[in-house]
């Protein structure tokens, strides 16, 4: 059978979803409260927004989210259109401010959330009002919008003083409720976090843009930057800009401070932002300055610890969003083809930094010591640890066994070695640093074995003022410079 042109006569039919079943569907793209709440605010920032608000009612017989904007507003015919599923094709051009995608985010974010969208609007001192109702939609099974002309008994809508819209969510069904009005609240101070962390740039004034102000039942938001370049100790390389499909990309990455030039276990967590540093590292792809996809390699590196301080911000404008394959969630983007290689390069780079400043501080702990108990070894990249056989404690104590005894205790020390945590060390040194606190000689056991490395160290033919040195940077004699002090004369003294 071959294929070959349809010659006969076709007739076309207009084939209506059915208003009930695709209204239900709608709900399940896969939005959570943070996601759905952020795809709301992008309309208030494509308004021209310069304060939101949202409000919370956690009552679990009459909760409700309000989100309430100073933005430009909305005529009743925009209104309308605004509240229709599919409002603007995603292949339409957009200023090149608009945060929107699929013209889909107001319908389906609130739906995923609510079963009554209510949106008031004002422009000019006219208030239209708009209300989708999904028990209303199923029962007819029509897509019947409810409009008034005014907003009197609207919750949240006294709020709205004078141009700006406010976003009303009721019958939340999907909201946690079920678990109780505090099961409520902890999912939305989840979504206020998240809005802190997505909408940063927007909360401070950034490339001659105003700050945009924030605030969740009157407390404000303030932005969490994963970047920390308010820190002087972050490592800031030069921003890349490149064309990409015709379309500009900006890439600039950071290394932030290494724990120990962090002031504060406070400071050090609000780095690692609520996942810590391990699963904080990555690429973060902004898209208008919305943080769109973060703390990811792209699959194209696994997220390592050395890696961990290594963050790259990358700035795309919307009329990359096919390239970049945005989703209607705005929360999933893959890199495009062309510019996969040149980014695979960058992470490696970019590992090689951020294993320097680990590196930096590792051969500071171990050049420094005079009389390492632990060996650091370095030969073709490959770094390894073992016991230092000739520490004069060591090497006094294998002068006392015989040669099978000597045999036995250096098997049992390179078993040791060989045994050495090294995964947990450099997770505990990089997240917990401050909570170290490694089991410590008494003060009869600091003193006995202290006598007997002067002793060692004499023999040797060092000076006392060198000894003196020596042990003051020495585990665990450091920090014991009275015990030291008082050693050394003694054993001076002694007979």
């Amino acid at each position: 059978m071959t294929d070959r042109p349809w010659d006969g006569e076709s007739s076309y039919y207009e084939v209506q979803p059915n208003a009930g079943a695709l209204i239900e569907s709608l709900r399940d793209i896969g939005y959570t409260m943070s996601s759905a709440l952020a795809d709301i605010v992008d309309n208030s920032l494509t308004a021209d927004a310069t304060e939101i608000s949202i409000r919370v009612r956690s009552d679990p017989d009459d909760a409700a989210v309000g989100i309430i904007d100073n933005g430009v507003g909305m005529s009743q015919s925009e209104l309308l259109e605004a509240m229709r599923p599919g409002s603007r094709s995603p292949t339409e051009a957009r200023s090149a401010d608009d945060l929107g995608r699929f013209g889909l985010g107001l319908k389906t974010a609130s739906f995923s959330q609510c079963r009554r969208l209510t949106v008031v609007t004002c422009r000019d001192g006219i208030v239209s009002v708009a209300i989708w109702d999904l028990d209303v939609v199923v029962a007819r099974n029509a897509w019947v919008v409810e409009t008034r002309q005014s907003a009197e008994g609207i919750r949240f809508a006294d709020l709205l003083r004078h141009d700006g819209t406010l976003v009303l969510w009721e019958k939340l069904d999907r909201v946690g409720l079920e678990l109780g009005s505090q099961n409520f609240l902890r999912i939305m101070d989840e979504a206020s976090s998240h809005i802190e962390l997505v909408f940063h740039r927007f909360m401070k004034s950034e490339k001659a843009q105003k700050a945009v102000s924030f605030e969740v039942n009157g407390r404000k938001l303030v932005p969490v930057d994963p970047f920390a370049e308010w820190h002087d100790a972050t490592i800031r390389q030069a921003e890349d800009r490149r064309v990409v499909g015709g379309s500009n990309v900006t890439i600039q990455p950071f290394i932030l401070p290494h724990r120990n030039k962090v002031a504060s276990e406070a400071e050090w967590k609000k780095m690692g932002l609520r996942e810590g540093h391990m699963k904080s590292q990555g690429f973060y792809l902004y898209r208008n300055r919305r943080l769109i996809r973060h703390a990811t390699w792209f699959r194209m590196a696994p997220q390592h610890r050395l890696t961990q301080l290594a963050r790259v911000r990358i700035d795309i404008g919307n009329e990359s969003d096919a390239a970049w394959k945005i989703d209607v969630l705005k929360a999933s983007a893959s890199p495009p083809p062309a510019l996969r290689e040149y980014l695979r390069r960058l992470i490696e780079g970019l590992g090689g930094k951020s294993k320097r400043v680990y590196r930096k501080r590792g051969a500071k702990l171990t050049d420094e010591n005079p009389l390492p108990l632990w060996q650091r070894t370095k030969t073709d990249n490959r770094i390894s640890y073992a016991l230092n056989e000739d520490h004069p404690s060591v090497a006094a104590f294998a002068a006392t066994l015989t040669e099978e005894q000597e045999n036995a205790f250096g098997e049992v020390m390179r078993l040791i070695a060989a045994g050495l945590p090294v995964e947990a060390l450099y997770h505990d040194m990089a997240e917990n640093f401050t909570d170290i606190n490694q089991e410590r000689l008494d003060e009869i056991e600091l003193r006995a074995n202290g006598r007997k490395l002067i002793d060692q160290l004499r023999e040797m033919g060092h000076e006392d003022r060198d000894i003196a040195a020596m042990m003051k940077v020495v585990p665990p004699y450091a920090g014991n410079e009275q015990v030291i002090s008082e050693l050394l004369v003694q054993e001076k003294a002694a007979p």
